[in-house]
């Protein structure tokens, strides 16, 4: 893989090369704007051949863009979901380059960066200087008597050992680069054999989400058939089961004297208090029901409950809610007081926004306060 692939990896240069391919204009830095090729231009795959065509997956060079410099994503061993996460996602920043400009990158890369063009200066001016020496040399024979000769080999002896001094550190500079870069690729190649391959990620990712989904689909199965009822009375009793059984005489109450409808014991799966325990307040009591047709007859009949029957006065049903559909109603509420605020003429605070329905048939309802029709 890495003699394919160099960091970074620019994905949105392969998309819009592939999309100059197609002979499709898009918006596009200078370096990848689309030119229209010429007939005998055809771009194919530099290894098996194939045509580059609108539907083929295939990369190009992004170091020469050169039309012969493009390979299909089955000689590069890539399989759909990688080759799409590739060119989609922007994040990811890996680069293709083709095996010329490859080994041109990597023969770069093999030198400090700067090294080379100093040594070639370094023995420019040696070169300079031993020209100069030569020409000196010979005029001194003629003009110049033996110490100031003699004074002149002297300043050049200095100058060729602060040369060889330089010379010698800049060996040791070069060796402590190489063995620099030499651990770099060491560790960088453990590291690549512990890291996990990104076909494996994503397969994690997607187990992952499908695990959490199911999860989400079973809770809700689970909540199918549960209603919660507000402001039951709850008897300050110490015994769990005399507290149960005074709530279930006042579920079969409820049901038979305002919905009409007769419960046995084995209709009720599991019946408990919601929250901790509080002296002045009732805690709401979910109640299970074997099955959503008796579920159903309650929610369609909720406004038995206005008739003034003392005992049940105050009562309220609603669905048993998966958070992330509470989260949802929360949502909904918010949007539909702004915008209220936005194009009503009365005050937010003069109206409730309820939510009326249950999944794709939800909807938000505005009623005035103190309206008692709603």
């Amino acid at each position: 893989m890495y003699s394919q692939f160099s960091l970074p990896f620019s994905a949105k240069s392969s998309v819009l090369r592939r999309n100059a391919a197609k002979n499709t204009p898009v918006s596009s830095p200078a370096s990848l704007v689309y030119k229209p090729c010429k007939s005998q231009d055809v771009p194919s795959c530099c290894s098996c051949g194939i045509i580059i065509t609108e539907d083929t997956k295939a990369l190009q060079c992004d170091r020469c863009t050169s039309v012969d410099a493009w390979k299909c994503a089955e000689c590069l061993h890539l399989s759909d979901v990688m080759y799409n996460h590739l060119v989609s996602d922007s994040k990811v920043t890996l680069k293709w380059f083709c095996d010329s400009c490859d080994k041109a990158v990597m023969d770069k890369t093999s030198y400090p960066i700067g090294q080379k063009d100093k040594m070639d200066h370094l023995l420019t001016v040696i070169e300079k200087l031993m020209d100069r020496y030569a020409c000196i040399e010979k005029s001194l024979e003629s003009k110049c008597d033996l110490s100031e000769i003699s004074q002149l080999e002297m300043r050049i002896k200095q100058l060729e050992d602060r040369l060889g001094a330089f010379g010698n550190e800049l060996d040791s500079r070069l060796s402590s680069v190489e063995d620099h870069i030499k651990l770099k690729v060491t560790t960088a190649a453990a590291e690549k054999e512990n890291v996990i391959p990104d076909e494996e990620l994503i397969k994690c990712v997607i187990q992952d989400e499908i695990n959490r989904k199911t999860e989400e689909e079973r809770d809700l199965e689970k909540r199918k058939n549960n209603i919660i009822i507000y402001r039951v009375p709850e008897k300050k009793m110490e015994n769990v089961t005399e507290r149960r059984d005074s709530d279930m005489v006042f579920v079969k109450d409820m049901f038979d004297g305002v919905f009409n409808l007769k419960i046995d014991d084995g209709d009720i799966v599991k019946m408990y208090r919601l929250g901790r325990w509080d002296e002045g307040k009732a805690r709401p009591l979910l109640v299970s029901l074997r099955d959503s047709e008796r579920k159903e007859i309650v929610m369609a009949n909720l406004s038995n409950l206005r008739q003034p029957i003392e005992k049940f006065r105050g009562i309220s049903i609603w669905h048993d809610l998966h958070p992330k559909e509470r989260e949802e109603r929360k949502r909904l509420v918010a949007e539909a007081r702004q915008e209220h605020i936005a194009n009503g003429s009365d005050e937010v605070e003069n109206y409730r926004f309820l939510v009326v329905g249950h999944g794709q048939r939800r909807r938000v309802i505005k009623v005035k306060r103190g309206n008692t029709s709603a």
